[in-house]
Order: C-alpha cells, then structure tokens, then sequence
C-alpha cells in the first residue's frame, strides 16, 4: 500500500475537533483554543460528542468513533485536531473503518495518547500525521518560531529541513554514520502498548521517535528492552529522543538513572540515536510529521525532514 498524504491546510479551511481519549479537564481551555484557531481564520467544526465524559474518558468509545469517522467523512473538513490526550485511544483501534480513513485523508493532529491513533492510521491506511500541539495547550504554548513550525508543518509542502538536538545533552552517543528512514512514534508506553498487534507500523527503514512523561527509570528501561527483545532496534535505521520529563528515581530509592538506561540499551547498537530533541510533554515543543522520510546525522545530532506530511 502506498503512502498517503492529506492535502495541505488553507487559510480559512475547516478545522475538526474531537477527543478520541479523555475529556478536556477544563471547557475554559478548549474555548480558548478554539478561539485561537478562528482568530488565525480558520473555522471550526466540533465533533458532536466533543463535550462527553464517561469517568477518564471522552465518551463511549462508540461515541469517540463516531466523532472520528463523522470528521473524516465531513468534505468541509481539512484537517482534525485532538482535543487533549489522556487515556482510552487503545480502546478503540480495533473498532475504527480504516477504508474509510483512507478514502477521505485529512490531517491527523496529537501527541500523546493519540500515538495510539496515528499508528494504527498509519500502520492500516498509511496516512501521514503531524505530532504536534492539542487544542487546549494553544494559546500560550508556542514561542514565534515554534508556531511557525506547527502551522508550516500542516500548510507547507516543503520539508521542515534539519532541527538538532541540544549541544549540551547529558546523553551522547557517538554514531559515526548517516542513515535515512521514515520517522514514526511518539510516547514511548503507547507504542510499548501496540507491539503485537495489527495497529503497530512494522515497516522498513523505520526511524523511531520517542518521548515519555512521568515514568521512573526502571519504567522506561522495561518498556525499551520490551521493545528490544521484540528486535525493533535490529530493524531500525535509527532513533530519535525527545524529552523524557519527570522520568526521575523515586528518592531515597536505589535506582539507574535515565542515562544509564539509554546508554546500556543501546551500547551495542551500529545505528543513530539522537538526543536532546524538545519534543513531547512539554511547552513550546517541536513538531515532528510522523511517516515522513527523514536523514539523521549522528554526528552532528541533527534529523533533517526529506519530505513535508501534506500534498
């Protein structure tokens, strides 16, 4: 199956919300970023069970369904933006039309929880999606340069072109090479939660990006050698990190730090492993168009976009 590509955005066309995961905490910042959004001239259409709460979760899941298809299926729709992460993308994977995905392509926006979603979209109908801000994080999350990249990401048919991890990194590898591939992932537990599965993207070349959020170091150093007995990194042409925030030891407990875990999972890998990427749980972060051709340097800790998400 070939790899598909969303038209690219316009000024003034119609942008989706839904929640495929859990509920927005606070109908005050998801007005706020839709305001933001009309402000920037673009119109906005609201997923009918946008506003639902079922404890953690956004809705059934036959609701948070039936807000994704009725998005995808909209015409007037260009473009579908998650309203907030969570929990519950898992729940229904198995329950979504990909054939239908597939006929009306639009550009799926998220990080997070809705990992889950973008790679099952792309493992089933090989859509290319954008890893990037959520509705209620939009106003005040971006500094210029930032927000220029997000809306470049969704409008431009450019490549974003190289962006380099930090010069200061606690973690260096020394990879004397240069590999391509395409780049796919996200948060590091939801893809641990797909492998297995028909939703996780085996694909050649793949280039693994990862972020995690409130995990201990053992957390994280369990669901990479899950990753590594499953011979993802055998398969890989590289990996990327991004920020792993309050990925920290308990105190007063004996523990590996997040370095050493890294640095032991992949002391005997040949391929790149970049590091120090603001990308992930974060303000102001990167945003990174997942299923993309890229070129990673592992000298110079810098990933270059060949190819731009949209068409």
């Amino acid at each position: 199956m070939r790899i598909l590509k969303p038209a690219a955005l316009r000024h003034g066309d119609v942008i989706g919300i839904c929640a495929p995961a859990s509920p927005p905490a606070s109908p005050d910042s998801l007005d706020a970023g839709i305001r933001y959004l009309e402000q920037l001239g673009y119109r906005v259409e609201l997923g009918k069970n946008l506003y639902r709460k079922r404890g953690y979760l956004a809705g059934s899941d036959a609701q948070r369904v039936a807000d994704i298809h009725q998005l995808f299926l909209n015409p007037k729709v260009k473009a579908i933006v998650a309203a907030r992460g969570g929990y519950g993308a898992h729940r229904i994977l198995a329950k979504l039309n990909y054939k239908l995905i597939r006929r009306n392509p639009k550009i799926l926006v998220g990080y997070s929880d809705v990992t889950a979603l973008q790679m099952a979209i792309f493992s089933r109908a090989r859509l290319t999606s954008v890893s990037g801000a959520m509705v209620i994080e939009m106003p005040g999350t971006f500094k210029p340069a930032r927000e220029e990249m997000f809306w470049r990401s969704l409008t431009s048919k450019k490549p974003l072109g190289i962006i380099r991890g930090a010069r200061n990194w606690p973690l260096q590898f020394s990879r004397e090479k240069i590999s391509n591939g395409r780049i796919l992932g996200g948060n590091l537990s939801l893809l641990a939660g797909l492998m297995g599965t028909p939703y996780f993207p085996l694909i050649n070349h793949l280039v693994l990006l990862l972020e995690e959020i409130d995990e201990r170091p053992y957390r994280v150093d369990r669901t990479l050698q899950q990753m590594k007995l499953n011979r993802l990194f055998e398969r890989a042409r590289g990996i990327v990190l991004g920020a792993f925030i309050d990925c920290t030891p308990v105190k007063g407990k004996p523990s590996l730090r997040l370095q050493q875990v890294f640095g032991e999972t992949f002391h005997d890998t040949s391929i790149p492993i970049l590091s120090g990427f603001r990308y992930g749980h974060l303000s102001n972060s990167l945003t990174i168009p997942l299923g993309v051709r890229v070129r990673l340097n592992g000298t110079k800790n810098t990933l270059e976009f060949l190819e731009s998400a949209v068409s």
